[in-house]
């Protein structure tokens, strides 16, 4: 699968969420939520359009953000929406990889050595996003909302043909 060019919209349990890291999306990623006050994360938000039993409340799953090369403002405890790259690092040596460089180095392994791979990626990759540009959004439940259907109707096209 070939870097994203385009920032997909994602939603934040989509990232945390995931079976395995080597599953997450490759490349430029838009993410709607809400900006932690305490630190950088963005917490995930409920939607209303999904069936109560698929409901989570808001900030029940929340994503990691590198402000390392963002320069703008940081509006704490707002609504944003995030477009930025979605990479992963390893909890203890703290390499920065990502969902492309992994499905590689799973291809490349052979049976054993795969499992033992697979397992340490999955026990030791974080997901976070660094950050190109934050922006302060109104309605972001019916944003994301919106963006969920325009992907059924993609996918939808994508059955058809």
């Amino acid at each position: 699968i070939p870097f994203c060019e385009h920032y997909k919209p994602l939603i934040v349990e989509e990232i945390v969420l995931a079976d395995h890291p080597a599953h997450l999306h490759y490349g430029k990623c838009s993410v709607i939520g809400t900006l932690s006050c305490a630190n950088n994360v963005l917490g995930s938000l409920s939607l209303p359009d999904l069936p109560g039993a698929m409901q989570l409340p808001d900030g029940a799953c929340s994503v990691e953000l590198c402000l390392d090369n963002y320069s703008g403002i940081v509006p704490r405890g707002s609504q944003v929406e995030v477009t930025g790259i979605l990479k992963l690092r390893d909890r203890t040596t703290e390499i920065t990889t990502d969902a492309g460089t992994l499905r590689n180095m799973l291809e490349a392994a052979d049976g054993i050595v795969f499992k033992q791979q697979y397992e340490d990626m999955k026990a030791n990759c974080k997901p976070y996003i660094e950050v190109d540009y934050i922006r302060t959004i109104s309605n972001a439940r019916e944003l994301i909302s919106c963006n969920l259907k325009f992907r059924k109707l993609s996918l939808l096209t994508k059955m058809e043909m």
